[in-house]
């Protein structure tokens, strides 16, 4: 069973030409809403890839938060999500015909989500906690320690690039970053990017997504790296955390790491071959038939 803690949002999603520039008007050829946020988003992931999941966050007591559940409460364990006065999360995003992005988020709700709903005895029934940096920084870091001193294991997407205390860095299992997260990571922890240098400093695993050229780690003192699939990336928008999202369900289910990460690095370039967010995340089947499950080699520590 995975716990995820983090952010709940409502997508506001529009289809581009081309990302505007500072100043410049351009009409959209499409808009649509979707429900996202980075740990619904992985949550769907996992529970999609065959994981129980709980979700616990927080939402607003708006029109939003219908939109932002949406999927959530088909899929996974939504009792830990609590209803709040602040407005649901949300996210403008801009998607070009190159299937780049640029997103804008409204934490909302989000930055109310008290990681006390996570209680002990649920932690303790859990193979991993995964969290992201979309809600307030004191919770995550909180619920971090309680994972480590409860003897449990931790995953932290640190996406955002928020700052958090190198002790909790150290005291998760596992910290995932994308290239531009990594050269945030390298200059608070003043070490180069790679993630050799980056687990040095911190004294735990660090794996690096890589986008088409795949994902590397480096744990327990060993170099993992995998290769991406090939595909017409048509929009990448939710693709790092269905990596995330399906990395953990493949630990959850006894896959070693360098299985695991194969897994999502497939799971993650179908959904760059498919337009929307969480409704471009495959379900598990659909991964399979990309690429068999593998165990060999590297278990999380």
């Amino acid at each position: 069973m995975i716990i995820t803690f983090g952010s709940i949002n409502a997508d506001l999603i529009f289809t581009v030409e081309d990302i505007p520039q500072p100043g410049q008007t351009l009409l959209a050829e499409q808009f649509r809403t979707e429900a996202g946020g980075k740990g619904a988003n992985q949550a769907i992931a996992a529970a999609r890839d065959g994981a129980t999941v709980v979700m616990a966050g927080a939402v607003g007591q708006d029109a939003l938060a219908e939109v932002a559940m949406q999927n959530l409460i088909h899929l996974v364990d939504v009792s830990r999500v609590g209803h709040v006065s602040k407005p649901t999360g949300c996210a403008s995003i801009l998607i070009d015909r190159q299937g780049r992005n640029m997103i804008a988020v409204a934490p909302g709700a989000n930055l109310a989500a008290c990681s006390d709903v996570v209680d002990d005895s649920l932690i303790r029934q859990a193979s991993v906690v995964l969290l992201q940096m979309e809600n307030d920084a004191e919770q995550i870091a909180r619920l971090i320690q309680r994972v480590k001193q409860l003897g449990g294991k931790s995953i932290l997407n640190l996406a955002p690039a928020i700052r958090l205390g190198s002790d909790s860095l150290s005291n998760c299992d596992l910290i995932v970053v994308n290239e531009n997260e990594a050269e945030v990571l390298a200059g608070w922890l003043q070490c180069e990017p790679s993630v050799e240098d980056l687990s040095g400093r911190l004294n735990t695993g660090v794996l690096r997504t890589l986008g088409a050229n795949g994902a590397e780690a480096f744990v327990n003192g060993e170099k993992i790296s995998v290769a991406a699939i090939v595909v017409d990336v048509i929009d990448s928008t939710a693709a790092g955390d269905c990596f995330v999202g399906v990395l953990a369900s493949a630990l959850d289910r006894g896959l070693l790491l360098r299985g695991a990460m194969n897994r999502a690095v497939t799971a993650a370039g179908i959904v760059c071959s498919r337009k929307g967010s969480q409704s471009s995340i495959p379900l598990q089947v659909e991964t399979d038939r990309w690429r068999p499950p593998t165990s060999h080699e590297h278990q999380l520590p």
